[in-house]
């Protein structure tokens, strides 16, 4: 079947891309003290995890569990869930992973997170196992002080709870297109984790993972001290707002086909809402640059731009989604493509695996 055949809106996953970014990553942590353990908050699909762990990653990250009770079904990980577990129902699910025989570590922040762990330990007679989130500049959740932690991994070990070691997250920095300010904050950020890293040392309790980094920190976190491993996600398929930080870096895999409804003097109107297409990173834009998202409602998609004057209704056009993490969470499965014929579908498991 020819792409411009399905029905849409649809999402196209260009499969050589994929492959071509699989493994440029891979090639560039080859030989460098951190390893990769890719988030999967932007493919949400065991297919993609499938190849990325068997181009050398040590793992897959999440951020819910429900994310990693598709992983755990699928047969992959070890698993980090990057994210606090909070409530007895969550605590139960993930004690449930565990009876599976999953390798699941989660993030703590407190004496809070670290009871109900300890609590859901005893009722299931499981052991988990946790690292410790630390701020390091985006004021999310995690550690202010590096004296937080060091009793955060005492209590974790007082607890019999498995402490692996600690994370830091520098979502701040990583879509920041200007080089020079991203390197800048993304050290300062890291210099941050070090210094929990160095205190947890000096209390006799080194980190043995040191987990950090997204795909716009990538090359700045992968030779960084102490740091193990990067919970890069993005670089697999690359939309449109990662395209203007790192341009040329890695390919642009994820589009989405759109119909022509109408087209008018200075604008068009194709088939793609909000119910099919995001733009909280900035407007969407065709492939070739010349038709640009201006205005979404539920079901429409106002198109502007010079490449207007050559669209006729019925005609079909790829848009890049300016972030592909909350557009792809709206769909299915991805059309899978190589070159204008469409080779596969993969389904999208954890879409809308919020919980």
């Amino acid at each position: 079947m020819h792409k411009h055949d399905v029905d849409t809106p649809a999402l196209l996953l260009d499969l050589d891309a994929v492959e071509t970014n699989i493994r440029t990553m891979a090639e560039f942590l080859a030989g460098k003290p951190a390893s990769l353990r890719p988030h999967f908050k932007t493919p949400k699909c065991p297919e993609v995890a499938r190849r990325q762990l068997e181009a050398g990653a040590i793992g897959i990250t999440v951020a819910k569990l429900g994310e990693a009770e598709v992983l755990a079904d699928a047969g992959l990980g070890p698993i980090l869930m990057a994210n606090e577990v909070v409530g007895p129902q969550k605590i139960d699910r993930l004690m449930a992973l565990l009876s599976r025989g999953v390798d699941i570590t989660v993030a703590v922040e407190s004496a809070f997170n670290i009871q109900e762990l300890a609590d859901g330990a005893k009722r299931s007679g499981q052991r988990p196992a946790a690292i410790i989130e630390v701020d390091s500049g985006m004021h999310r959740c995690g550690t202010a002080e590096p004296r937080e932690t060091v009793e955060l991994a005492r209590a974790l070990v007082d607890a019999g709870i498995e402490y692996r070691g600690i994370m830091g997250y520098e979502g701040h920095a990583v879509l920041i297109a200007d080089e020079e300010e991203r390197r800048e904050k993304t050290e300062a950020a890291l210099a941050i984790v070090q210094e929990h890293v160095e205190a947890l040392a000096e209390a006799g309790l080194p980190a043995g993972i040191v987990s950090v980094g997204g795909t716009g920190s990538h090359e700045i976190a992968a030779t960084h001290p102490h740091v193990t491993e990067l919970q890069a996600g993005s670089y697999v398929f690359m939309d449109g707002r990662y395209q203007e930080v790192l341009p040329r870096r890695f390919q642009g895999a994820l589009t989405l086909l759109t119909t022509v409804l109408s087209v008018r003097d200075r604008y068009a109107v194709a088939d793609a809402g909000m119910k099919s297409l995001t733009n909280e990173f900035g407007p969407p834009f065709s492939v070739d640059g010349g038709v640009k998202v201006a205005r979404l409602s539920e079901e429409h998609a106002t198109l502007t731009g010079e490449g207007i004057a050559s669209l006729r209704p019925g005609d079909r056009i790829e848009v890049v989604p300016s972030h592909g993490d909350t557009t792809l969470n709206l769909h299915d499965r991805y059309h899978v493509v190589r070159g204008d014929e469409v080779v596969d579908e993969w389904p999208i498991l954890a879409a809308r695996k919020f919980k």
